[in-house]
């Protein structure tokens, strides 16, 4: 009788034991890890194309302002234009982390950066995917793939590329001829780069690209091929227009 008893206590035993394990495996097989969080990763919008975005997916902004790579953005600004800054960085998918950095801005706070323009965002964006800032007082998506974007130091938006770096037109050009060569090129080398991606004032069909005398590539804005200046050593810059009158920037108003 006692053998009978031990047997059906270790049966039961057993039985209890597995019914957990089962249960264990069974619920652990139901958890789905955590995806991962980025500090910016990009998102794609049917109208804006590639932005970048927070880690909430809430549309970061730059300033046109911000062309030196210094914030313009201060004091009541901050209210609705909120500094990005994320002190543990983590670059999303799509991204090249090396292109983001940290400056610390006038007022000592520290404000994250990308291709040297300072992030934002829009205190009216309530939510993801939300782009209510968008060309609203000299305010842009940012976003990762800009061909030219506008550098403003007060006196009107002009064209810069990616990184800040003014470009200049011709006097001397004819509708989609370049007619700067030899000495002159090495003084104002010609800009290239496609496709257009551009901020949304521009149309991306008034950007073309040239075959320069030379064979290179160039490209144009409404016909009129575009120039760096040797000279304008750093982001902002705009020592072309003083050097030669016939180099001037596009200005819009």
């Amino acid at each position: 009788m006692k053998t009978i008893q031990l047997s059906s206590l270790i049966l039961s035993a057993t039985l209890a034991f597995g019914s957990i394990f089962f249960v264990a495996c069974s619920e652990d097989d139901h958890v789905l890890p955590e995806e991962p969080t980025f500090s910016v990763e990009v998102k794609t919008s049917n109208t804006f194309g590639k932005m970048l975005v927070d880690e909430k997916g809430r549309t970061l902004y730059f300033l046109e302002k911000d062309v030196d790579g210094n914030s313009a953005c201060s004091g009541g600004c901050l209210n609705v234009w909120p500094i990005f800054f994320d002190e543990t960085f983590t670059a999303g998918p799509g991204v090249e982390a090396g292109l983001f950095a940290t400056i610390t801005r006038a007022d000592g706070q520290k404000q994250t950066t990308y291709k040297g323009w300072p992030l934002y965002k829009f205190a009216q964006d309530k939510k993801a995917g939300d782009v209510l800032g968008d060309n609203k007082n000299g305010f842009f998506i940012a976003k990762p793939d800009y061909s030219v974007f506008f550098g403003n130091k007060g006196a009107g938006r002009y064209l810069v590329d990616a990184l800040g770096k003014t470009l200049y037109t011709f006097a001397n050009d004819v509708d989609d001829t370049s007619n700067c060569n030899g000495g002159c090129a090495a003084v104002w080398p010609p800009f290239f780069i496609e496709p257009p991606v551009v901020p949304s004032p521009l149309k991306t069909t008034d950007f073309y690209k040239i075959t320069r005398a030379d064979s290179k590539p160039q490209a144009t804005f409404i016909k009129k091929p575009f120039y760096f200046f040797s000279k304008d050593e750093k982001r902002g810059d705009v020592k072309g227009t003083d050097a030669n009158a016939k180099f001037t920037v596009l200005t819009f108003n």
